[in-house]
């Protein structure tokens, strides 16, 4: 957010004893945007746990826990390995309050909107807990719900800690290098790469919108020029995409993406991996011989 305009923006709003305007919110939504992919660029360059590790082992060993998470039925495993992307957060220096937020937040409220029809005794039937008619919770129903939101977090935190700690073009180069076609590779890396260009410019149409008016407008006119940004970013991407891709083609551009990133694993490597390997089977064991059916 560009300082100056942040303040004329507040000072405005002060002014007209009123909150903040359409275009104000968005900027400021936008550029908090931006802030968490920069943020996320930073994370990646502090030494901790998650960040000296190879991308290619990296990826392996998160995999092999997010599906070993899918195998989990018992609900004190599964709160066990929510704990341990807490765990692995922390040692990473990622904050936990804010790892902890984007989880619940996206995969929370997914998987519970997943969840939410196994709760009734339409679905679950059992020993009804809350009478809802049809739509009655089941105890069979809140284990099964319970389970589903656990496991969508758990493979939900392994992802996000993966691309935390991970610099955008090592991840990249990683999925290349493990037999990812190079379509989708480049499709990848132009995509994040025009996904910030075009936030940038939307929050720069807001900002200059914003400094320009003396009055916030009406709810109407505001909606009418948000759609017709819409359509004009629409129709930018389209040719940005376009342009992009004809300059590709012009400088040599055959499919693959040349990566200047010498990937190398070493002996800490190794150990992480045989470390993931025995807490899997750990997990698994636990699961089914301490907490089985």
């Amino acid at each position: 957010m560009i300082p100056a305009l942040a303040h004329i923006g507040d000072s405005t709003a002060v002014r007209r004893g009123r909150t903040r305007s359409l275009a104000r919110r968005t900027a400021d939504a936008i550029g908090s945007a931006i802030s968490e992919v920069l943020e996320n660029d930073r994370v990646a360059s502090l030494p901790g746990l998650m960040q000296g590790l190879d991308p290619r082992m990296k990826l392996v060993s998160i995999v092999l826990l997010a599906v070993v998470a899918s195998f989990v039925h018992s609900i004190p495993m599964l709160l066990a390995l929510v704990a341990a992307t807490m765990l692995l957060a922390a040692a990473s220096h990622v904050s936990v309050g804010s790892f902890s937020r984007k989880v619940w937040a996206s995969a929370g409220f997914f998987g519970l909107l997943l969840s939410a029809p196994a709760l009734t005794a339409w679905i679950t039937p059992g020993p009804v807990v809350v009478t809802l008619g049809p739509l009655s919770i089941t105890g069979p129903g809140l284990v099964v719900a319970t389970r589903l939101l656990l496991r969508v977090a758990t493979g939900a935190g392994f992802g996000l800690l993966v691309v935390w700690t991970t610099r955008w073009t090592d991840l990249l180069r990683a999925l290349s290098a493990m037999g990812l076609p190079d379509l989708v590779v480049a499709t990848l890396a132009m995509t994040q790469k025009q996904i910030v260009s075009l936030l940038r410019t939307v929050q720069n149409m807001h900002l200059a919108r914003e400094s320009r008016m003396l009055s916030s407008g009406s709810a109407r006119q505001n909606r009418g020029w948000v759609v017709e940004r819409m359509a004009f970013v629409a129709r930018r991407s389209m040719k940005t995409a376009d342009d992009v891709y004809d300059a590709m083609l012009a400088r040599g551009f055959s499919g693959a993406m040349p990566s200047l990133i010498d990937l190398k694993a070493t002996g800490r490597d190794g150990v992480w991996l045989l470390a993931t390997v025995a807490a899997c089977t750990l997990v698994l064991l636990l699961d089914r011989m301490v907490f089985p059916l």
